[in-house]
């Protein structure tokens, strides 16, 4: 169980079918045992006053519709004609719809939606497995109504992780009218707990990777460039299939890194040169290669990219390197490589589908101008003189939508220099429909490289309700000039503050670089922190 998780959740699901007796104590396994409350609601009866009030105060709310159960007879009402595809289409879309739209009206929780699946009937015993599109068609037209307003799961995908045969129990269906499984229950209750941890930010961020025999086959000091076994045939396949992997998690923010024995020019030869390589230097936020031991040099890779050690995987193919990282650096997680099971191993990656390209590009060039600056602040005299060289340009303006999705996913991701305020983009979208809420987005550039969106602000009334800056932009005084801006547009008088075990340094921030007014309200902050039942 990740630790991560430290409040009570409140689940709720919503289903025309009975779920129980697995769901419950399943959920509660995945979420820790009392870290979960969870309540079962049959469809037709969520509009009741009683499971009304349950849906207002849920973090978490699951849809599972079984098609099969709400619609016993439409097949064969399509094969006589009773009715036309195109009108069952959208009757079940217009009942989803007033479902979603009702959920909505009471309740600002995270929706999960469990896709429809027709695995059960048994028509295909008779007319065999010819393609069948209905359900297909109507998933379609589901997962672009839901678009950036709810999680649709793809129940069809989980059904053939565990099979078939296996995802079904006949006797529970026709005795309690609970036709899945433990099985299958048990399969959803993790996706379930892994979209909530995406939604709350918890995840890995950083990958670090050996070269040899990990990124390739085979050692480079003695094999040689040309005789490193990567390629599209036989064992070289395996090499560049996992860099292939590495790569799709890349796009979807993870940031990477490289920790290996070797000679450092060697390395970027084969980035470089190597017509098989997929990873290319261009994603390499930092390198590490050199003769010195692995656990120095992560160290080294967790300084240059602001990040803790806890947020860092390793992989290497040598269990002595996997071990020591273990001993000496027990935050790290460390996978040894395996063929065939690594990909399975990095599940504690919980990433977003939707990330922008152009911010990972744009933090990527962040980390590999780092030495840059680096060399500069070591050049000049004193810190004065090194901020007025990196000839920083900073621009505060009031969110556009097209920035919401980035600010969402800023709000998710830092931990350390922010007051700890999550946000999905429903409720950002929601939030600045009101008067008396501002939001303004920070985008930051130097003489080195243009940061990007790298910090955002809200004001509520004379609340500031949000501070969020990426770690990258540290160091730059770029907090203090927020602080300033907010200070001289609005009149602030509270700050809201929520724990997230590693922002407890954003009072002294306050403190340092605020006006007398945010001073003066930080100092009592430590005492009167909001709860973490509040972020929701």
């Amino acid at each position: 169980m990740n630790d991560d998780i430290d409040r009570t959740i409140s689940v709720d699901i919503i289903s025309n079918i009975i779920i129980e007796p697995y769901f419950t104590s399943i959920i509660k396994t995945y979420f820790g045992e009392k870290k979960v409350e969870v309540h079962s609601i049959l469809y037709g009866e969520h509009k009741d006053e009683e499971h009304t009030k349950k849906l207002k105060s849920a973090d978490l709310i699951v849809v599972w519709m079984n098609f099969e159960e709400m619609f016993p007879d439409v097949l064969n009402n399509l094969y006589s004609r009773i009715i036309s595809e195109q009108q069952v289409i959208a009757d079940i879309t217009n009942m989803c719809k007033g479902l979603y739209v009702n959920l909505v009206a009471c309740s600002n929780a995270q929706i999960l939606w469990f896709s429809f699946e027709n695995y059960f009937y048994s028509f295909s015993i008779a007319i065999g497995h010819e393609t069948n599109t209905l359900i297909d068609k109507i998933n379609l037209i589901l997962s672009d109504v839901f678009y950036d307003k709810a999680i649709f799961i793809d129940l069809e995908h989980l059904i053939a992780e565990v099979g078939i045969r296996s995802a079904y129990d006949f006797k529970s269906k026709y005795r309690w009218n609970a036709p899945y499984s433990k099985l299958l229950i048990d399969a959803a209750a993790k996706e379930i707990r892994k979209q909530y941890l995406i939604a709350q930010g918890i995840t890995k961020k950083c990958l670090v990777l050996d070269c040899d025999n990990v990124l390739w086959g085979g050692i480079l000091s003695e094999d040689g460039i040309e005789n490193l076994k990567l390629g599209a045939y036989g064992i070289g396949r395996i090499f560049q299939d996992f860099q292939r992997f590495v790569l799709s998690l890349y796009y979807h923010g993870v940031i990477l890194a490289i920790c290996s024995k070797n000679d450092l020019s060697d390395v970027i030869k084969v980035f470089r040169e190597h017509n098989e390589m997929i990873l290319k230097e261009e994603h390499i936020a930092c390198f590490q290669v050199n003769w010195g031991n692995k656990q120095n040099n992560i160290k080294r890779i967790s300084e240059v990219l602001n990040l803790g050690l806890e947020s860092i995987i390793f992989i290497d193919d040598s269990p002595i390197e996997t071990e020591a990282v273990k001993a000496f650096l027990p935050e790290v997680t460390t996978i040894l490589y395996e063929r065939g099971t690594v990909n399975e191993q990095m599940s504690c990656f919980n990433l977003m589908n939707k990330v922008c390209l152009s911010d990972i590009e744009r933090r990527n060039k962040t980390y590999q101008t780092n030495k840059y600056r680096e060399e500069l602040e070591l050049y000049l005299d004193n810190y004065r003189d090194y901020i007025n060289a990196l000839e920083i340009k900073m621009d505060i303006h009031e969110a556009t939508v097209i920035e919401f999705s980035r600010i969402s996913e800023l709000t998710q991701r830092v931990h350390k220099c922010t007051n700890g305020k999550r946000y999905t983009i429903a409720e950002i979208k929601e939030r600045c429909g009101f008067e008396t809420i501002k939001l303004y987005s920070i985008s930051v550039s130097d003489r080195f490289s243009d940061l990007g969106l790298v910090g955002a602000l809200e004001v509520e009334g004379d609340t500031l309700t949000l501070f969020c800056l990426s770690c990258r932009a540290l160091g730059r005084e770029v907090e203090g000039k927020m602080l300033e801006f907010i200070a001289d547009k609005h009149q602030v008088n509270n700050i809201e503050f929520i724990s997230t075990g590693k922002n407890e340094d954003i009072t002294s921030l306050l403190l340092k670089h605020g006006t007398p007014k945010l001073q003066a309200e930080s100092k009592g902050m430590e005492s009167q922190k909001v709860s973490q039942d509040r972020m929701m």
